[in-house]
């Protein structure tokens, strides 16, 4: 379904209702006050965890819901995408991102389209207004392309992480605690494991990561973005 299908069956007399879900309070008490005087019944559900969020969402049976991408403690809202979505509920995410990539992520999810926080506060309103008026949210050309984009930095992604895929879980798990500063005696002294073997993973490491030092294999990990899970 798309904001121009949004046809639900309820009666005329009824106002449009939307949700509206932003960890800045103030901002989407203003943005539902400024709908509900274009005719728009729009509630503001609370932050408080995922789970909350989307089972309130659902509870109101809104048109649409108007969801902030980041939600500030909670971390990205893309997780709630697909279960709004579940219940026929239209996803409008209002965001700051700049990230395109990050942005076909959602449309990948199930969003129906993406209104950048960057407008002013009136053009923001009025593009939500539109939006859930009826108006074509996104051009097909345009979601293409940010689908495109997701795909191409996955691709960078896995070409990026690609050596690190080559350790094995111990290695893994000792190149994780360089990259938190330990040395290799802290290391053999917290995994109970002898220094000896400790120095025999740290250079089955540099030999994997192309790599000459333990600074360059704790760099290299770094600027990939790479994260072993936490140890037990």
């Amino acid at each position: 379904m798309t904001v121009s299908d949004l046809t639900t069956p309820r009666a005329e007399t009824l106002p449009t209702r939307v949700a509206l879900v932003d960890d800045h309070e103030l901002l989407a008490q203003s943005a539902a006050y400024a709908l509900r005087a274009r005719g728009i019944e729009a509630h503001v559900v609370e932050v408080s965890s995922l789970e909350a969020i989307e089972a309130e969402v659902v509870r109101i049976n809104p048109r649409a819901a108007l969801l902030d991408l980041h939600l500030g403690a909670l971390g990205l809202s893309l997780p709630l995408i697909p279960g709004i979505r579940a219940a026929g509920i239209d996803v409008v995410v209002v965001t700051g991102e700049t990230d395109r990539g990050l942005w076909g992520a959602c449309i990948e999810a199930g969003a129906t389209a993406l209104v950048e926080k960057r407008l002013s506060f009136d053009e923001l309103v009025d593009r939500l207004h539109r939006i859930v008026a009826g108006d074509t949210p996104m051009a097909s050309s345009e979601r293409i392309d940010l689908i495109a984009r997701l795909h191409e930095q996955r691709r960078e992604e896995r070409t990026r992480l690609e050596p690190f895929t080559r350790l094995t879980a111990r290695e893994a798990e000792v190149l994780q605690r360089l990259t938190r500063g330990l040395s290799a005696e802290q290391i053999a002294a917290e995994t109970y494991v002898s220094l000896a073997t400790v120095r025999s993973h740290i250079r089955a490491i540099l030999q994997k990561l192309g790599v000459n030092s333990q600074l360059a294999a704790v760099a290299t990990a770094t600027s990939a973005g790479w994260r072993a899970h936490s140890p037990e």
